[in-house]
Order: structure tokens, then sequence, then C-alpha cells
């Protein structure tokens, strides 16, 4: 299988690497096109006016200057891996992407991205980037990789989520929502100018419309989250009612 890895936490992470690592010896034939510094919280961002240099690390592995999106939209347009890819996998990141966080993330945005050029995608994350906590969930992601890819439905990319507790069993999770409440502090004032800083956060957790449990509460079960999410955001049907 051509497998193209990405993610947000540049291309030395120990996630990427782990994948990497576990996939080729499984005989899957691996590229790269990841980041090539840290990249979190930068959402589906991309680069639309500058340059975006691309370097080959290793053969077939190539990190970017720029974006997770940008390492999937400039790889693909400009065709610098020779075979398209049967499957996209972004990660493992080294913490979770669960509700709100699929909105910000680099990870998920590296999936779909992939997923609205008609690949098939996945974002995996790890509660901690904890070495035996990142095997298993690389682990995970090989033994059910013949099996998930099959599922994934064409413009929705898959995303999994694994806990601390992971011991190897997963289960449906719809999208819980979460606030942050995200603390602010004015760190320095000279004249007119201010200087901010965000000085850590407490976080609500509300659960899933859907008639699966929120990704929050499958893994606080232990289980790996697995969710199947869609390209492009849906309209509010009860609100759209009231338009009409």
């Amino acid at each position: 299988m051509n497998i193209l890895l990405s993610n947000d936490d540049g291309f030395k992470a120990l996630g990427l690497c782990m994948l990497d690592q576990m996939l080729s010896q499984s005989g899957h034939r691996i590229s790269v096109a990841a980041p090539e510094t840290e990249q979190s919280g930068k959402s589906h961002g991309f680069t639309i006016t500058g340059r975006i240099k691309a370097v080959e690390y290793d053969p077939g592995r190539f990190f970017f200057s720029g974006t997770p999106a940008d390492c999937i939209i400039y790889s693909h347009r400009c065709s610098l891996f020779p075979a398209s890819p049967d499957v996209v996998i972004s990660g493992i990141n080294h913490g979770y992407n669960l509700s709100c966080d699929i909105i910000y993330s680099g990870t998920c945005a590296a999936a779909r991205q992939a997923a609205m050029y008609g690949m098939k995608a996945i974002a995996v994350s790890a509660e901690n980037g904890e070495e035996g906590l990142l095997c298993r969930a690389a682990a995970f992601v090989r033994d059910n990789l013949p099996a998930f890819i099959p599922l994934i439905p064409q413009h929705s990319f898959m995303n999994i989520n694994v806990p601390a507790s992971f011991d190897g069993g997963w289960a449906p999770a719809g999208i819980g929502f979460t606030a942050y409440l995200d603390n602010i502090v004015v760190e320095k004032e000279d004249g007119k100018e201010k200087i901010l800083r965000m000085d850590g956060c407490n976080t609500i957790r509300e659960g899933s419309e859907s008639r699966y449990p929120a990704d929050s509460e499958i893994c606080g079960k232990g289980l790996a989250s697995v969710s199947i999410i869609r390209c492009l955001p849906a309209v509010d049907e009860k609100g759209m009612e009231s338009l009409c």
C-alpha cells in the first residue's frame, strides 16, 4: 500500500517517526510530507502568497516550510510523489484532537485537505506524546488500516483519538462540544502597546448531539474514539427552518 504521512508536530516528531517505522516494517511504501517545524493550532491555514520550501531529508520523505495543509496542497499539486497514495495518515499527534480541537487542529487539516482532493485520509492523535502510548496507537492504526479505509466515504476523513489508558478497544464516537475558558493576561504594558499571553485555560465539555457518545466520553472510558468527519461544515437544519 502507498501511504503518505503528514502531521502538525513537525517531521522529526516521534509520533510520525513511529508510524513511519511500523508501517514500513509491515511492507507498506511510505512517503512523507510534513512541516519543518511545529504547526500546532494552525488549523487549515495555507500559503497563497510567498514561497514554500520543500526539502527531501530521506528518500521520498520531505519537510515543508509551510503549514500542514500546505504539505498536502503543494506535494499533491506539483506531483511530488510518483504514485498517488492509497491513504493519507496525519499524526500521530502528541495530544488529543477531540471536539472543537478538530477545528483548530493542523493534524486534522492535513487529513481534511487530502479528503478534499478525493483521497482516503485518517487523522490520528494520542492523549500525550509518551513513547509507549504512541507505539500502541501506531500498532492500532497498522492493524486496523485494511478494515478502516473502505469505511471512509468520499469527502470525509476518519479522526482517531487514543487515550493514555488504551488497551486496544475502540468505539464509534460523535463530536462533543468543548468551551475553552482561556486565561489571557497582560504581561507587559508600554504606552498604548500591550503584550498579551495565554496563561492556561479551563474546559467545559458537553455531549454529542448525534446518537453516538461524544469522543471525549469514549476516550474517558479508555477506548479509542473513531469518528467520520465531513470536510464541509454542515448547516444547522433547525436554524435554516427559521429562514424559510
